[in-house]
């Protein structure tokens, strides 16, 4: 019967064709989608490819909020002297931070155009260099000191680790810093 449906309509014999016997299909998901495994990546690949700008705009960004973190938790004790010297210099390299995040974020307009003179790149290297200097070996003194009892112990030993993670990321500005004035690039920190 089917031959003589097949010669009354020829369409009917083209039909659907089956797909191939060498063609597959792939389930892989293309690149740029947001599946779990590929997050990473992409994050890591953003990373890599941002401008020197972005990553010290993101670093700074980091140092404020860790240095929120180690203020929020740091409960120094009478006579340690390694507490009172991180809380204050935690203290300044916020407010500092703070203001030369603002300013660039502000083209310059706080506080570079009422310092023309100045050389702002190798200034912030400096700074930055030196906190994550300080930073670093106040952490480890932090480490060996006397953090309290109860619920100070433990705000203490937060705070500690934030500390070094501060300093760490003041280590990493300072190594973006030093590659951007070593390969010439004049987009950061140019003069006002």
């Amino acid at each position: 019967m089917t031959g003589i449906f097949a010669q009354r309509s020829p369409g009917l014999e083209s039909g659907p064709k089956p797909p191939a016997p060498d063609a597959h299909t792939v389930d892989v998901p293309p690149i740029g989608t947001t599946e779990p495994s590929n997050c990473l990546r992409a994050a890591c690949t953003g990373l890599c490819n941002m401008n020197r700008g972005a990553i010290r705009n993101r670093m700074r960004l980091v140092q404020l909020l860790l240095s929120i973190g180690a203020l929020a938790f740091i409960r120094p004790q009478y006579n340690d002297g390694f507490q009172w010297i991180t809380l204050f210099v935690l203290c300044h390299s916020f407010v500092i931070s703070f203001v030369l995040f603002w300013d660039r974020r502000c083209c310059g307009t706080i506080v570079r155009s009422q310092l023309p003179l100045v050389d702002w790149r190798r200034l912030e290297l400096l700074y930055t260099g030196g906190v994550a200097l300080i930073l670093y070996v106040l952490s480890y003194g932090l480490m060996f000191a006397h953090k309290g009892y109860g619920g100070n112990e433990t705000c203490n030993w937060v705070s500690t680790v934030m500390s070094l993670f501060t300093a760490l990321v003041y280590a990493g500005e300072s190594w973006v810093q030093l590659r951007d004035m070593y390969d010439g690039r004049s987009t950061l920190g140019q003069r006002h």
